[in-house]
């Protein structure tokens, strides 16, 4: 694309907190398509990039984006289900209790309904761990997405490589993604 026809921006704000170095008192980051260009005082960057358009957060501080590096968005709308728990075992008891009586397409509105508050918040990188890797190919992940599929072999130890052959076939309708064994307790030497 032409220079002159790439979207172009400077985002003013009372702080801007960079990766590195001190936060910027009335600080401004300049963006090109979706590349940082220059971070930076706010009347020196604007005088780098003069005649972009200006967006001005007031006083709103501007941070990178935030990452969750360990997330389970299939279970979005479990929250506020599950009464705290005795003990561990109560836990898992009642949250699979709360997932027998989900359906595919409540799986994918939580998993919807889990991109959209992250993104509300600030999140920009997901790495979800995800009990329905067949689910992926028809989600269109609204932020940069890593997909894991959490893998549990407790009860079929002899079906470990079939359940992997299973979970990396539907993970490679994702671009960035992994195997998760769940744990020590539910996933066997096979796994």
């Amino acid at each position: 694309m032409p220079e002159s026809r790439k979207r172009r921006m400077i985002i003013r704000a009372r702080t801007v907190v960079p990766m590195d170095g001190a936060p910027i008192e009335n600080g401004a980051v300049a963006i090109s398509e979706d590349r940082i260009i220059d971070v930076g005082k706010f009347h020196e960057v604007s005088e780098r990039h003069s005649g972009q358009e200006i967006v001005d957060l007031g006083e709103q501080p501007l941070l990178p984006g935030l990452i969750n590096a360990h997330c389970h968005l299939d279970y979005t709308c479990l929250r506020g289900k599950i009464p705290p728990p005795e003990s561990f075992t109560d836990w898992i008891r009642a949250i699979n209790a709360e997932k027998a009586k989900l359906s595919q397409k409540d799986y994918l509105s939580s998993i919807s309904d889990g991109f959209a508050e992250a993104k509300r918040f600030g999140t920009t990188t997901i790495a979800n761990l995800t009990a329905f890797p067949e689910l992926i190919s028809q989600i269109r992940a609204p932020i940069r997405t890593w997909w894991f599929a959490e893998l549990i072999d407790v009860r079929s130890p002899d079906r470990a490589n079939e359940f992997v052959d299973l979970a990396i076939k539907s993970l490679k309708s994702a671009e960035d993604w992994g195997l998760a064994p769940h744990a020590l307790f539910t996933a066997s030497a096979n796994l």
